[in-house]
């Protein structure tokens, strides 16, 4: 059984700009560009829901669950033949999606980790008091030092 070689380049074009995406987050989490990383995620919503839709389709016409994997609809579409360029385009598309989906992971977490620690250093600060009512910092062991001296 094959399927429409437009499908396959139509999902090969949708996995490209994804891609894309994904290299900008990953340059967006490695500066720090939240405002970047807002737009990005909007962009990568309806990049994902279009990729989806594209697989839904190529996997119905091979006769095959939406959730099917790359082996599922290799086998199915190319039936122990060797699979077609456009194909192992589309293997080397997804594997280096999910490459970089797993590295922006681990840089989310990362941005994660340095957030939470700010965090717990801010609460720790504004528990104590740092500085008294006439401006100056409050120094168990310095009390007339001032915050413009310190």
């Amino acid at each position: 059984m094959t399927f429409p070689s437009q499908n396959l380049s139509d999902l090969n074009r949708y996995l490209e700009a994804f891609l894309v995406l994904l290299e900008e987050e990953a340059l967006a989490l490695s500066s720090g560009d939240a405002e970047r990383l807002g737009d990005l995620t909007q962009q990568r919503h309806g990049a994902r829901r279009q990729l989806a839709d594209a697989w839904q389709l190529m996997a119905g016409q091979l006769g095959l669950d939406a959730n099917a994997g790359l082996p599922a609809l290799r086998l199915r579409a190319f039936n122990g033949l060797p699979p077609s360029a456009d194909w192992l385009r589309l293997e080397q598309l997804t594997h280096e999606a999910s490459r970089l989906n797993r590295v922006n992971g681990r840089l989310i977490d990362e941005q994660m980790r340095r957030t939470q620690s700010a965090l717990q250093v801010l609460q720790s600060a504004s528990s104590r008091s740092l500085y008294g009512a006439d401006g100056r910092l409050n120094d168990l062991l310095n009390t007339t030092r001032s915050i413009d001296s310190a």
